[in-house]
C-alpha cells in the first residue's frame, strides 16, 4: 500500500492517462492502483484525452482535410463536481458520413 509506480512514454508518442498511479486499499477486494494504466499513442494521432483547466480538439491535419473512415474518440477527465463546457470555434460535418457523439452522466447526444 502506498507504493507508487511513473509511467512514461518514448519519444513520438504521448501518455494518455496518469503518469504516476498509487497502490491504495480497495475494499472487499485488497489492494488496487488509483487509476486505470495509461498507455502511449503516437503524436498526431486521432483521439486522445484531455485533462487540466483547457484544452483543444482539432481533426488531423486541420485546415486540410482528413482521411476516410477515421474513429476520433476523445475523453476529457475533470474532478467530481467540475463543469466542462465545450466551445466550438468552427465545425463542419459531412451528412451520411461524420456525426458527433458527446456523453457522459446524462444521457449522450448526438449531431
Amino acid at each position: 500500500m502506498g507504493d507508487k509506480i511513473r509511467y512514461s512514454c518514448e519519444s513520438g508518442f504521448v501518455l494518455e492517462g496518469h503518469s504516476i498511479l498509487t497502490c491504495i486499499v480497495s475494499p472487499g477486494s485488497g489492494a488496487q492502483w488509483d487509476f486505470p494504466s495509461p498507455f502511449c499513442r503516437a503524436e498526431g494521432a486521432c483521439g486522445g484525452t484531455l485533462r487540466g483547466t483547457a484544452g483543444s480538439i482539432t481533426s488531423p491535419g486541420f485546415p486540410a482535410e482528413y482521411d476516410n473512415n477515421l474513429d476520433c474518440t476523445w475523453s476529457i477527465l475533470s474532478e467530481p463536481g467540475d463543469t466542462i463546457a465545450l466551445v466550438f470555434n468552427d465545425f463542419l460535418l459531412e451528412d451520411k458520413y461524420d456525426f458527433l457523439e458527446i456523453s457522459g452522466t446524462e444521457a449522450p447526444s448526438i449531431w
